[in-house]
């Protein structure tokens, strides 16, 4: 069990290392060079702004949203900006704190007067931002990652996966694929909370049962082995963890390092390409998981989406469904402004419906009245040399959601 630990933070390490580095670099690059130059222009440049997670337990994911942010931006900019104008992002780490993020936030809004704020992983660094930076001091804020939802306003703009576009067809599939009986553990805030309660609800409709279900504090767990011992206990068919950050880097780990995967399959909806390198080769392949993005998406515009991105970031550059997310609100909020035909904050919100975008996973739109997106809906199965292949398509699914704009 420790050389296999000692192998699997090895193998993590140079990862998080490489995409750090570039991060920071590219950051210095966009500091030196002018967007004003880039477009030979002598207008002001738009400034957006970009909240990641650089730093705490979200960092794994900082810096893979803010390396398609700025390959948005550049792209935009090369294109002739937006109005004509060249495009500023301005980064700012939250270090994964909801009281940062609401700091952070706010000097984008007030001091560098952002016209839309774009990143985040967290949803309680979503719901921190959408309330008190977003609806408080009426700037757009477009959030790219898969959530529980619930979360409402003129302001805010989901870019992420809803339970229906992702459970709803995941875990019938698991229950055909494995078995009916699930264990969840997840993080102890909404996220986890509300997506076991609606996965629970969906796997007992169909017959199926949650033979367990527990929560752990959000950030710092190293010792899973008592509940290592109940999921061996209960014996269910699927474990599903609903764990993010670093932490679930040592959940996986340890729930390998207990033999669990022999008998039990695992599945979930975070484990994307940035999370691969953390398990050993030997198991990597045949984990299933959903999302509405993966690099194995086969459609022309994800092939030069990838060329364009690995020539700014490297062959072995990574891009999750969070991060294409991100990469995707950047790109609609700038057809939204061109659509409104002006710099207003209020007529690109009404714009949005009107537009779409041709991104990676396939065309996408905002949907009236909810602020919430269209996307597509897919399940891949990892493979041993750590990338993925697509085992079902579900095309775009409408998001359901509460919400009324």
């Amino acid at each position: 069990m420790t050389n296999f630990s000692h192998s699997m933070q090895a193998t993590m390490r140079p990862l998080r290392e490489r995409v750090l580095l570039k991060a920071s670099v590219a950051v210095m690059v966009a500091m030196m060079v002018s967007p004003l130059a880039a477009l030979g222009q002598d207008e002001e440049p738009i400034k957006i702004g970009g909240l990641f997670h650089l730093t705490g337990i979200g960092q794994i994911w900082g810096p893979l949203q803010q390396q398609p942010a700025i390959l948005a931006v550049e792209e935009i900019n090369e294109a002739g900006g937006v109005l004509g104008r060249p495009l500023e992002l301005i980064s700012e780490d939250d270090e994964t704190d909801p009281d940062v993020t609401v700091q952070k936030g706010t000097k984008l809004a007030l001091e560098d007067g952002v016209e839309a704020l774009f990143g985040l992983v967290y949803s309680s660094t979503r719901s921190a931002v959408a309330a008190n930076v977003a609806e408080r001091y009426q700037v757009p804020y477009f959030y790219p990652t898969y959530s529980e939802g619930g979360v409402c306003g003129r302001y805010f703009i989901n870019l992420g996966a809803l339970p229906n576009q992702q459970l709803d067809f995941f875990i019938p599939y698991l229950m055909e694929r494995y078995g009916p009986n699930f264990y969840f553990v997840g993080q102890d805030y909404v996220w986890p909370q509300e997506s076991i309660a609606y996965s629970t609800q969906l796997i007992e409709s169909l017959g199926g049962s949650v033979v367990g279900a527990e929560f752990v504090p959000i950030g710092g767990t190293t010792d899973w082995g008592p509940i290592m011992g109940r999921i061996r206990d209960a014996a269910p068919d699927v474990y599903f963890p609903f764990i993010g950050g670093d932490d679930l880097i040592s959940n996986l780990r340890q729930f390998y390092d207990f033999g669990l995967n022999e008998d039990i399959a695992i599945a979930s909806t975070l484990l994307d390409e940035s999370f691969i390198p953390a398990i050993p080769q030997d198991a990597r392949g045949g984990i299933p998981t959903a999302a509405s993005y993966f690099m194995a998406v086969d459609t022309p515009e994800n092939q030069s989406f990838l060329e364009r991105f690995r020539a700014r970031w490297g062959d072995d550059a990574i891009v999750t469904n969070i991060g294409e997310g991100t990469y995707n609100s950047i790109h609609l909020w700038a057809a939204a402004v061109e659509k409104a035909g002006a710099l207003d904050k209020e007529a690109m919100i009404d714009a949005l419906p009107e537009v779409s975008f041709a991104a990676p996973q396939g065309e996408i739109s905002i949907q009236e009245g909810s602020n919430h997106a269209s996307l597509r809906s897919l399940i891949a199965e990892t493979q041993p040399d750590g990338t993925f292949v697509v085992l079902e398509d579900f095309g775009l699914v409408e998001p359901l959601s509460d919400c009324e704009i």
